[in-house]
Parts: C-alpha cells; structure tokens; sequence
C-alpha cells in the first residue's frame, strides 16, 4: 500500500483545472490544424499541442477519483459533479488515501471492452459468450473486478440476470429441451460475474468499490428492473443479485459483504414480505413469472427443478465458511425473520435446507461467536415451537399443526449437529439450570473456554423437534454417546471418583432429556414409538460402549494432565463424528461380544445397559479393578495376566467377565448411581414441555 495525503477540496479543483486545460488545448491543437489546412501546410507542434490535451484530459478521471477517496475516508458524500451535498461535514486539513486503489486507465479500458460482452451474452450473443473467456483469468484480479462492476453499473449488472430469465422463459414455452442449453451458458456467464463482484466487494483488497457505489447498490437491489419483452414484467434488483449468487455457491466473499449487503438482501426481503404479506418465489411451471436463469435444484436427493429464491442462494454462499456464515447471521432480528416470518416462503423452496447450512456453518464452532449464535437460534427456535405443544388427559404430547413446524423442516439435521457441538454445554446447562439468557448474555467464560448458556426449557423444546428427524436425532444421540464415552473414561483414568459421579449423573440425565423427546416427537405426531427406541437399543447390543476411546491406553504413561489432548483429540471433529465412529466400530472386532438383552424393554433400561458397557471398558483399560484370582480367567491375557479388552472377548469370555468385575471393581456402585438419573432427565423433560404428574413412566 502506498498511502498519501490530499486536500479533497484542492483535489477537484485541480481536476477541473486539468480536465479544462486538456480540452483547451485540444480545442487549440484542432484550430491550429484547420487554419494550417487551409494554406496547405502542417507542423509537428500542432500534433503534440494536441497530444498534451489528450493526457490531460486522461488524467482528469485520475485526480477525481482521489477526490473521491479522500471523500469517502472522511464519510462525505457528493453529488454527481463531485461537491460536498448540502449539510455535509468537512473537516479541515487533508485526507490520507491509498493510492494503491486508483485503478490504472489500461485496465479501466479493458473492463469497459469487456462489460457489453456480458450483456451480449445475456442475450444469447454465442461469440460474445466466447470472447468472454479471454477474461477468465482476469476476474479475480481487485482492479479489473472493480472497474468491470463500476462499468457495469448496479442497475445494468441487476438488469443481466433478467434478461437470461426472458430467454428461459421464451424457450421454455417454446421447447422446454432447448432451456437446459441456455442455462448452461448463463451459468458460465454469472459465475464470472459472481467471481468479479466477489473480488470488487472485498475491502481487504487494494482496490474495491467505494461507499458511493454500494449505496447505490443497495437502492438498485430494492428497485424493480424491467425484463425485456415481457409485458411490464418486472422483478426486485437482489432477486438478480440472488441468481449471481446462485451461479457460483462456492465462490468466497467477503465477511464485509456478508454483513453489508448480505444483511441488506435479508432486510429487503423481510420489507417486501411485512408490505406484500407474502412473496411468490416463481418456478419454471408459473408461466406469468420470471425463472430462475439458471437450474436450480435445492432439495436434498431431489432432481426437481425449485424456486428462484435470492436469499437461499445467499445462504448457500454464506455456508461455505464458519466467518462468512457469522457475519450474515449475527443479527438477531434478522436471523428471527428467517426463522420465523419466513417459514411460508421456504416451504415454497428448500424447506430452509440452506439456512441451517449457513447456520450450522455459523454456530457448530468452539468459538464464542459458534456458542453465542446456537444460544440465539435455540431461543428462536423454542419460540416457534412452544405454541404448538399441549399434554391430553391420558398425560401424552400432541403437537397442533405440526405441518406448520415442517415449512422449515430443512434446518432440523443441522440443528441437530450443531446442538451436538455444544454436548459439553448443554449437559451442563441441565445441571446448572440456567434461566434464558439475555441479549449479551449467551455466553460465559469457564476455566478460560467460552461456554454457551442454554435454559433447560429451550433446549428441551428444540430437541422435541429437532428429533422428529431422523439426521437430527441421530446427531444429537451420536454427540451424547460420544460426550459420556470419553468423559467417563477420563474419570476413570484420573480415578477420581467424584468426577466419575457428576459424570453419571448429569450425562445420564441430559441422555433421558434426549430420549423422551424422540419418542414424544414421534408420538406427538402420531406415529409409533417403541418402548425402546430401536436404532439406540441396536447400539448398545453392538457393544457401542466397549469400544475404548482411541490412545486412552497411553493416560498412565504421560500423566493425567497431559493427556486430556486425548479426550479432546477423540472429540476433535466433532461429537457426533465421534459417536458415529463408535458405532462403526461397535460389534465389528474381536469376538463379538454382542448379545441381544432380553430385558431392554426401554429406553431407560437401554441406557442403563449403555452407562454398564462404558464403566466396564473403562475400568478394564485403565485396570481399575482388583487382580486376585486373574490367572484362573477366561478372559485373561498376558503376563502377569490382565483382562482382555472387552470389546475383543467373545460371548462365553465377556459372560465370565461380567460376573468376575462385579465383584472386583466399583462398577457395581457406580452402574447403581446412575440407573435412576435416566428416568429422572426423562421427568424432567415433560414436566419443562408442559405435563402433568403421572402419565409416560418410561
């Protein structure tokens, strides 16, 4: 960067002084040329007079644009002539500017050769469309990006995206066959446009557009543009800029965009929607409307052809980074206009399958930005869903309209893994029972980490419908297997005994919270529900909680302390991964020790078989346990002899174990502690959704 120090005032004044000087003298090079052409004769003067005019004239754009950004350093805006607007405030002295940004005039020339190829390929211009590759390489490049976005203009790069949509449009009534075709080519042409505006919208660069030109971005993306030869049809500016964004999902752009224009698409969208009370999103089948320009396919597994939704483009770019993601969402008005208001129009699209890749992208982190924004959306959403839970007078859920929860069924999966990121917390929360927190007050700081402060009630009325889906609950119970897992191996490995106790109880616990709400959420819309729920029963007759948590082996070796890098390394992607690579690993090793328990009839049972599972493979790869009369086992390998990891006896070796470590280790006493608590979180969560004592015993 190359800064400098102007006065913008003197700077116009030397703009207009070149600007008239280079007119002057070409006015007075073409005179000279006309009275020496009457005579007959010429002068190598008359062709430099005339050559100085025009480096002038050159340079004038160049000291404006200084102008301009001394201008915009300072917040002042200006009118079309480059003076201060009425009222404006102009402190005294210079302005620093990096000169860095002031975009070469070869550069601005090849942009202004590459603009009309755009809009001749919007058009369906083959050559133009080919021409436009040579720029390819360019678009990437901050100068070239801006100035071919400033020569566009925001009203003429809004108007390309309709005229491609006219041309679906005609091909679509005329033969649907020939509309793939043509949507192949927008694609390629807005792709390049989203990667130019990308690049253009990223103040980190050297050169971006400046403040005046996204003010009129922001009017124009509010303003109806007219679709050529369509009878007045017309559609919204960020309508356009949404199918830019389509084009290129993965393209990277800025935070600052995000937060400035992102949030200003979702502000319109929310304005539209409070003035029209609701937004018709077209689709190729609603001949009076405008399709999207390009294919857009927005449901998961689904070959079917969507709505043209602007702002689920946006989410879809928002997602492609934790960053990006958080600075669109972190609105809480906002992000409660997604999702709450604006249930009807994703039901007409992807059911806001690409809000809860944004969110989950925003929200699954470690971070106090991730935990902040999971507390918000928890309250949100708890919110919407409380209205819609009642208890009957047989003590059993009903869920009244549950179709009105589906509109935004999309964000149940993500919901689902980002809750299971926050196990640690949410396990806490249950315990600590927090009341709902405030507004800046999401998050709190223990032994140095950032925490998120979830209330017991929001989190129970999201897991009633987060666990209607079947993605959502299986994160949810994968993030919670996982959590107990190595917590409880770390008690045990520490031998510290009230650590193990807390464990139990309040693991145990926010597992019944989890469980309940399954079976509610499927009873609640009147589907059946077993007893025991049957994918968590088939786990733990895999043997889920034999399977050791990879290099525990290694806690006596490097000490307690250093090996909590184990414990957070097993976590390290993730809760739920971490469950699901204890159920590829449950029941697939050694000598199947798997059995089918008769007396799982519940789910309070199934977890309690589950929490046993866990202390014996802990207590065995950590010998907690007594030695005497090892020699004569089954189960034992080595010398001197020690129990075989149980997740590798087979069923003869891991009965005989099961009776020999009752007897010779605390697990008995520990398996006692926690064989209440799975009920007790069960209670717990009816009574926070609202039930009567009695009812659901488990």
């Amino acid at each position: 960067m190359t800064f400098s120090s102007i006065d913008p005032g003197e700077m116009h004044q030397l703009g207009y002084g070149v600007q008239s000087a280079g007119k002057g003298l070409a006015e007075c090079a073409a005179q000279l040329r006309a009275i020496l052409n009457e005579v007959e004769l010429t002068h190598p003067g008359v062709a430099a007079i005339g050559r100085i005019g025009q480096w002038l004239t050159e340079q004038a754009p160049d000291l404006y644009r200084r102008r301009d950004l001394a201008y915009e350093a300072e917040k002042v805006d200006v009118d079309v002539f480059g003076n201060p607007l009425p009222g404006a405030v102009i402190l005294p002295g210079m302005a620093q500017i990096d000169e860095s940004r002031i975009i070469p005039a070869r550069v601005r020339a090849e942009a202004a050769q590459a603009a009309p190829l755009f809009a001749a390929a919007a058009r369906g211009d083959a050559g133009a469309l080919e021409k436009l590759a040579a720029y390819k390489g360019r678009l990437s490049d901050p100068q070239f990006a801006t100035a071919l976005i400033e020569q566009l203009g925001p009203q003429g790069l809004f108007a390309l995206p309709a005229t491609m949509g006219t041309r679906i449009r005609k091909a679509l009534d005329a033969d649907r066959d020939s509309a793939a075709a043509i949507r192949r080519q927008n694609r390629d042409v807005l792709s390049m446009l989203s990667k130019a505006l990308a690049a253009a919208t990223d103040p980190t660069k050297n050169a971006h557009l400046n403040r005046k030109f996204i003010e009129e971005f922001k009017r124009q993306g509010r303003t109806e543009i007219p679709a050529p030869d369509m009878g007045g049809l017309t559609n919204p500016g960020y309508w356009s800029l949404g199918q830019i964004l389509a084009a290129a999902p993965k393209e990277a752009y800025s935070e600052w965009f995000m937060g400035t224009i992102g949030q200003d698409m979702i502000q319109w969208d929310r304005d539209y929607l409070k003035e029209h009370r609701t937004r018709f999103l077209p689709k190729d089948t609603d001949v009076y409307n405008l399709p999207a320009p390009i294919d857009t396919r927005p449901f998961q597994n689904s070959d079917v052809i969507g709505a043209a939704d602007p702002i689920a483009a946006l989410m879809t770019v928002a997602s492609t980074s934790r960053e990006r993601a958080q600075a669109l969402l972190d609105n809480k008005d906002l992000l409660k206009y997604l999702m709450s208001d604006r249930r009807p129009q994703w039901e007409m699209g992807d059911r806001g399958e690409s809000l809860g890749e944004a969110m989950e992208a925003a929200m699954k982190g470690a971070d106090a930005d991730s935990k902040r924004l999971a507390v918000m959306a928890t309250q949100i959403l708890a919110d919407e869903v409380n209205p819609h839970v009642s208890f009957n007078d047989a003590g059993e859920l009903e869920i009244k309209d549950p179709s009105e929860l589906d509109r935004l069924s999309g964000i149940r999966d993500n919901m689902g893994r980002i809750l299971a990121e926050h196990t640690d917390d949410i396990v806490s929360s249950y315990y600590k029972n927090y009341a709902r927190a405030k507004d800046g007050e999401f998050t709190g700081i223990v032994n140095g980490r950032p925490i998120a402060e979830f209330s017991p009630p929001d989190i129970d009325l999201v897991l009633l419908d987060v666990a209607a889906d079947e993605k959502g609950y299986q994160a949810l119970l994968f993030g919670q297997i996982a959590h107990m897992r190595g917590r409880i191996d770390q008690a045990i490995a520490a031998h510290d005994n009230t650590f193990l106790q807390n464990v139990i109880t309040n693991d145990s616990k926010a597992l019944g919270h989890l469980l309940e709400a399954r079976r509610l959420a499927l009873v609640g819309r009147g589907k059946e529900a077993d007893a025991a729920d049957a994918a968590f029963r088939k786990m733990v007759e895999d043997g889920i909680g034999l399977v050791p948590i990879p290099f525990a082996g290694q806690v006596g070796k490097v000490g307690i302390k250093a090996a909590e890098t184990i414990y957070e390394n097993f976590v390290k992607d993730g809760y739920a991964k971490a469950g699901n690579w204890l159920v590829e690993q449950a029941g697939h090793a050694g000598g199947k020790t798997t059995k089918a328990f008769g007396d799982i009839s519940t789910n309070e049972k199934t977890a309690e078989q589950l929490l046993k599972q866990m202390l014996e493979s802990s207590a065995v790869a950590h010998e907690y346990y007594r030695r005497d009369a090892l020699d004569k086992q089954v189960f034992v390998v080595g010398d001197p002899p020690r129990v075989k990891a149980p997740h590798l006896m087979n069923r003869h070796e891991y009965d005989a174990f099961a009776d020999w470590i009752e007897g010779h280790s605390r697990v008995p006493s520990d398996f006692g502690e926690a064989q209440q608590n799975v009920l007790t979180g069960n209670h717990e969560l009816r009574k926070s959704l609202g039930a009567s004592e009695g009812g659901h015993d488990g």
